[in-house]
């Protein structure tokens, strides 16, 4: 004698295993559950991309990155580091041309919150994934290394006296915040200083090294091969302490030279918009690993950065980041009206 079990019965037990049998993707897609657990993530190569040419601060950030990971064996599949003109074009790239990628890491800074209160991009970080942050970097002001300028205090006496005839370079984005806030500290009108852009502080630099620039604002690391060479020196750099060895151990900091500030910046890893949990959540896990090695404490030796890793509360503290970024460049009167 055959057992009815009955349609309700049937439709309950068809409903369940179907279920059991499926899952909701990040962006609200059903795919198969067995075939969830099937993906191995990241499947393909990641790109890292630097938002700086060659030889910027991203650039040496993005592949010291990529060099330690792969050293330590964190990520076994290959790693490319590709290079956006410029920081002002960087973010418009990732939101447009990866919105989604789960292939896809980039390093950002101060910079895009810059450019966005001068209104140079439309993009904001909030409009990125942000994953984690990674390290401090700090800043510095060098001369040719024949510069009459032996201390911070003779270049900021010709900014006060003659602004027109002292000529700076540097950086448009970062390197502009941080020119702005030590020399309005210092008691300088940043609003008369001669201050030429470039891309970033290893092309800045030509501008002082030819002569017609008499001192280049910049990140340190930038810059550190010139000062190896005997080609450039730092006149201050914004760290809490002097260093207590490497190539800036006899050079004062911004306080030791007579400008109470210290001042760093964040750079961290974000990836593109809507970019799926299960990628964020892998790069968190790998970048807390990348960040105990022996390997990474090295590479933040050698370029003068500090351990700086956040995974919980990012978001919040590059708000009130971008609210100092904003008033020093109110100050500079380039904030967008």
């Amino acid at each position: 004698m055959r057992r009815h079990t009955g349609f309700g019965g049937n439709l309950f037990s068809i409903l369940l295993a179907t279920l059991t049998m499926m899952t909701v993707s990040t962006n609200g897609n059903w795919i198969s559950g067995a075939l969830a657990q099937e993906v191995k993530y990241p499947s393909k190569p990641v790109i890292f991309l630097a938002q700086s040419p060659p030889g910027g601060g991203f650039d040496n950030t993005c592949r010291a990155i990529t060099t330690v990971l792969a050293k330590e064996k964190l990520v076994t599949v290959p790693m490319v580091v590709d290079n956006a003109p410029s920081s002002a074009v960087g973010p418009g790239i990732v939101y447009t041309r990866y919105k989604g990628d789960p292939h896809l890491i980039t390093i950002q800074s101060i910079s895009i919150m810059m450019m966005y209160v001068t209104g140079s991009t439309p993009y904001q970080v909030k409009d990125f994934t942000q994953i984690a942050g990674l390290l401090n970097t700090y800043y510095g002001i060098a001369v040719r290394q024949d510069s009459p300028y032996k201390t911070l205090g003779d270049l900021i006496k010709d900014l006060k006296e003659k602004p027109g005839k002292t000529p700076l370079s540097g950086g448009r984005s970062d390197d502009r915040v941080f020119y702005g806030a030590v020399f309005s500290k210092a008691g300088v009108d940043i609003s008369k200083i001669n201050y030429v852009a470039f891309g970033g502080g290893s092309e800045a630099s030509v501008l002082v090294l030819e002569g017609s620039g008499k001192a280049l604002v910049t990140t340190i690391d930038d810059v550190l091969g010139l000062v190896e060479a005997k080609r450039l020196r730092f006149l201050a750099v914004s760290l809490g302490k002097r260093a207590t060895s490497g190539l800036l151990k006899d050079v004062p900091t911004l306080k030791e030279a007579g400008v109470d500030l210290e001042w760093s910046n964040t750079r961290y890893a974000q990836g593109p918009p809507s970019m799926p949990s299960y990628a964020v959540k892998y790069w968190q896990d790998t970048f807390a690993k990348m960040v105990t090695t022996p390997s990474w404490k090295e590479v933040l030796k050698r370029y003068n950065w500090e351990d700086a890793f956040m995974r919980e509360g990012l978001g919040e503290y590059l708000e009130k980041r971008q609210v100092v970024v904003a008033d020093v460049l109110k100050k500079l009167g380039m904030a967008k009206k």
